[in-house]
């Protein structure tokens, strides 16, 4: 799996992961511009996932990095999507 869909959500794997532990896997997703996939996937790793969640959640890396989400409505937790237009200034369904 390269590329996650971001309109599949929730993410069976990984929606299911406890709140605060998804907090870090998003927040990382979408600050970590400098590690590399396998580092991120190991960080991810020593938090608690397993190695399919980790490799997962790499699929999500570009969705996270390209765009702002907001509160739950990400394509990790949500079947909704709502990112930030920079061009609008308005949240709008991914």
């Amino acid at each position: 799996m390269k590329n996650a869909n971001p309109h599949a959500g929730p993410d069976e794997l990984l929606a299911t992961l406890d709140a605060c532990i998804l907090d870090i896997v998003e927040g990382t997703l979408s600050n970590d511009e400098g590690s590399t996939d396998a580092e991120i996937a190991q960080y991810l790793m020593d938090l608690g996932l397993s190695e399919a969640q980790a490799k997962r959640a790499i699929c999500y890396r570009a969705l996270y990095t390209l765009n702002l989400w907001v509160g739950d409505y990400t394509p990790i937790r949500s079947s909704v999507a709502l990112r930030y237009n920079g061009e609008t200034g308005q949240f709008e369904i991914a």
